[in-house]
């Protein structure tokens, strides 16, 4: 197993490490592919303008709506995001005030290895188990989205929740089992509007 795809929680994967600048990242090329233009999400002058140019949009959001909105696109101005490009498999890096911030690989990088595993070349309920103990306690679970506080890291298509609430490991029949993708961060992703759309469940 190469250690390039080494995923290590809250330090990075491989030789693409948290803090490092777009230039260091760019010398890694031959590794992880060419990078493409740095590209700022929408942030709360964006909103403001759209609101303006489609007063329609307005209409249907309440005012708690925009201004929610509005607060959580305001805390985009230090955030870029940026794409390595290598035999058209894309990974999606985040920087924050100009440094790596998180790291997003997809099953097409068969490399990605955990806790001495190729993840995507294992069950999704497999996946789950390792990061649960790994994490030293249950995911939360959402849609599609599986999220590991203490490893800050994000699983995504390995798993599903019901209209009820219940918590199931995805299985290669399911549509988007091969979009299956992995989040690694610096910090744990926990914005606090959002973490009650949370279910816990335990795969051990």
């Amino acid at each position: 197993m190469s250690a390039d795809w080494l995923v290590e929680p809250k330090v990075g994967i491989g030789r693409l490490e948290f803090g490092l600048t777009p230039d260091e990242v760019a010398a890694l090329a031959d590794v992880y592919g060419s990078p493409g233009p740095l590209m700022k999400p929408v942030g709360a002058a964006d909103l403001d303008a759209m609101l303006r140019d489609l007063p329609d949009m307005a209409e249907y959001m309440s005012e708690e709506d925009i201004a929610a909105l509005r607060q959580a696109m305001g805390g985009q101005e230090d955030f870029d995001q940026q794409n390595l490009e290598m035999n058209e498999t894309p990974i999606l890096l985040e920087y924050r005030s100009g440094r790596l911030d998180g790291v997003t690989v997809e099953a097409r990088h068969i490399e990605t290895q955990f806790a001495n595993a190729r993840i995507f070349s294992m069950a999704a309920s497999e996946v789950l188990r390792i990061c649960q103990r790994a994490n030293g306690g249950t995911g939360r679970y959402r849609s599609n989205e599986a999220a590991f506080d203490n490893l800050a890291v994000s699983l995504y298509a390995f798993s599903h929740v019901s209209e009820r609430g219940e918590v199931q490991a995805a299985t290669r029949n399911d549509p988007d089992f091969h979009a299956r993708s992995l989040t690694l961060r610096r910090e744990p992703y926990r914005p606090a509007d959002e973490l009650d759309q949370f279910v816990r469940a335990s795969f051990e």
